[in-house]
This record gives C-alpha cells, sequence and structure tokens, in this order.
C-alpha cells in the first residue's frame, strides 16, 4: 500500500461476507485439487470429511500431500481425552471448527523442504511449530536460549522417538527464517543418525 493511501477497515458485515467468501472459494477449490479425511466420529457425533489446505508464504492455496496427527479436526463442543486433557502450555494438538457439513482447515506452511512439511511458527517464549520430517510428525520449541526438535513416537512430545536440545546465541526471538533453519538442522542430524538425547521434562 502505497504511504499516501489511507488504511481501510471492514465493518462487522464486511468482515463476515469476506470470510464467508473466502471459506466458499477454499471448499470450491478443495473440492477440485484436494481428497477429504475422514474424521470422527466422536461420541454421539458423527464424523465428517474435512478438506486441510496448505497456504503459502504467498498466501497461495497448495494441496498438503502428507498430514500431521496435530493437525485434526473435531467439532467445538467435543472433548477428546488425549488431546484436551493435557497440560494447557503444550502445543496446540487440534484445529476447531463450527458449522455442519464439510470443513476446510487451512494451515499456514512454511518454505517447502525436501521431505519436511513445517507449520509456520507461532507464539513467543516459547516459539512452536510442528509438522512432519521424513512422514513423521516433529514438535519445535525455543525459549530462553534453547531449541528443541522432538520427532515420531506415539507422543512427539513427551516421548519422541528422537529428540535433540542445544543452546542457542541469538540475542532475542528467533526470526521464523532462523526457525526454518533450526528445524533443518535438526532434520539433517536425524537423517544422519545422531543418536537421541533424553527428553527435558
Amino acid at each position: 500500500m502505497a504511504p499516501d493511501q489511507p488504511a481501510i477497515y471492514l465493518n462487522d458485515a464486511d468482515a463476515f461476507k469476506f470470510y464467508d467468501q473466502r471459506t466458499a472459494d477454499d471448499l470450491a477449490w478443495a473440492n477440485a485439487n484436494v481428497t477429504p479425511v475422514n474424521e470422527g466420529p466422536w461420541g454421539d457425533v458423527p464424523g465428517v470429511q474435512v478438506f486441510y489446505i496448505g497456504i503459502n508464504l504467498a498466501g497461495e492455496r497448495i494441496r498438503l500431500p502428507q498430514l500431521s496427527s496435530f493437525w485434526l479436526y473435531k467439532p467445538t463442543g467435543v472433548h477428546l481425552a488425549d488431546s484436551d486433557n493435557r497440560d494447557p502450555h503444550a502445543p496446540h494438538q487440534t484445529y476447531y471448527l463450527s458449522g455442519p457439513g464439510p470443513g476446510v482447515v487451512r494451515i499456514e506452511l512454511g518454505p517447502s523442504m525436501p521431505g519436511i512439511l513445517i507449520e509456520r511458527p507461532n507464539g513467543s517464549q516459547p516459539v512452536q511449530s510442528t509438522g512432519l520430517i521424513d512422514g513423521k510428525d516433529f514438535y519445535f520449541r525455543e525459549s530462553d536460549g534453547f531449541w528443541s526438535l522432538s520427532v515420531g513416537g506415539a507422543d512427539v512430545v513427551d516421548q519422541p522417538d528422537w529428540y535433540y536440545e542445544e543452546e542457542h546465541d541469538a540475542p532475542d526471538d528467533l526470526s521464523e527464517e532462523a526457525v526454518y533453519g533450526l528445524i533443518a538442522k535438526g532434520a539433517t542430524l536425524l537423517r544422519s543418525g545422531a543418536p537421541t538425547m533424553a527428553v527435558e521434562q
């Protein structure tokens, strides 16, 4: 936007209209490009088909060739013991959607790397990111000058198959690019056969 142009803010009605149109556009794109995933049922709530769409850094919709177990759908109001009875400060494990019928989950992705699918990092102290490395779930975490990468396992956060932790010398919060670099470094160590470390609790 040019500096001499005034900022334009949507009122509530226009914002809802924009959201509804984006959802309709996402669903139309998904129906043409993406195979739905069957999620559920959850107790008395029947299962549904959900489309998972990756959004790249340019804002373009892209097909997700694989899905991480972190990227789950469940209707609002349904409680899953395995997901919701965890530490409230643990990484998100479930995306919440509301409304009947098919849903669309938009997952903001980092840059494309061979064999790696990365969700854009979020949060601060800790900074967190999830995704897949060679088809296995990973969880990245950085806080107070230390970063860690957990990969695989039935519980990738608490009991991963492989874990690595290291101190870094970044003076402030890590940039997104730095996070991607550390995830790539961890993937290289994993692929080279570096032994796992003990998980810090």
